[in-house]
């Protein structure tokens, strides 16, 4: 009897063990669970315009860490937002991206062209019109109104970010996206710590064999990144805010990151429909 017992019982263990480890967290449980990490239901309803103003400091990593300074805003009103730049430097002296509720704009930096960010954006325009950039610092936060966003999530399991542990979902836009998106939240507090958008660009066709064997693929990466919590007119924000851009491929490496501090925030003021143009702002 007891050579049937011990090993019956470690089977017991075992298959608990498994069931336990198989166990995941819904997407809804951690949305809920997320959302409550902003503030009470009634102050985030109360709250129906948003501005965040700080410093901004840009490093050209891949460029000999060539750096520029200036400020950020971020505006939102109910599903409309800005994101903005101004910097004091010549070859890159602003940057603004818009979505007014039906349409996404990433306005022109310079001479007709637009920044490398600025092209990443609009070439992937669902992360202004599912309103995930700058995450809780918008009124219009993706996951604030998923029965409008209809989009797909799935968990994707747990991952350690600086010692952290998080939670990762997967977010598919309804109309569908070329790149892949991930979001990430502190397991103790549900906070939305970081976003990752990633998409893989096929190698180039050459002209002949050799010189298309010669030809590798683009891989790009922008993370969000978003820490230093504190409550602010009722609602739990970031004021730190960093963005990394990273792209490799035949042309090398292209590395480029923003640090912003946030210092200044205001709600429920009366915004103009223009600020949610990027291309008006400008003028």
């Amino acid at each position: 009897m007891k050579y049937i017992k011990i090993p019956l019982i470690i089977t017991i263990i075992l298959a608990f063990s498994n069931l336990s480890f198989a166990q995941k967290m819904k997407p809804e449980e951690i949305i809920t669970k997320h959302l409550d990490s902003i503030g009470t239901p009634q102050v985030r309803t109360s709250i129906k315009s948003q501005i965040a103003v700080g410093d901004a400091v840009v490093k050209f990593i891949s460029q000999k860490n060539l750096t520029a300074q200036g400020r950020i805003v971020l505006a939102s009103s109910a599903d409309k937002f800005f994101w903005g730049l101004k910097l004091n430097a010549i070859d890159y002296s602003t940057e603004k991206f818009s979505f007014d509720g039906k349409k996404a704009k990433v306005a022109i930096v310079r001479n007709g062209v637009r920044s490398i960010l600025g092209n990443f954006v609009l070439s992937n325009n669902s992360i202004l019109e599912e309103s995930l950039l700058g995450g809780v610092l918008s009124t219009s936060w993706a996951l604030s109104n998923m029965t409008n966003k209809k989009a797909k999530l799935s968990f994707e399991g747990e991952k350690k970010i600086d010692g952290k542990e998080v939670y990762v979902l997967g977010y598919s836009p309804k109309s569908g996206a070329d790149i892949s998106i991930n979001l990430f939240f502190d397991k103790e507090t549900f906070q939305h710590i970081r976003t990752e958008y990633k998409r893989v660009s096929s190698a180039a066709v050459g002209r002949t064999i050799d010189e298309s064997a010669r030809q590798s693929e683009t891989r790009l990466k922008l993370t969000e990144d978003f820490s230093d919590f504190k409550m602010i007119n009722g609602l739990v924000l970031p004021h730190n805010y960093r963005l990394l851009y990273t792209t490799t491929g035949q042309n090398g490496t292209t590395e480029i990151e923003w640090n912003f501090l946030l210092n200044q925030f205001a709600v429920n003021q009366n915004l103009d429909e223009k600020t949610f143009d990027a291309e008006a702002v400008l003028q």
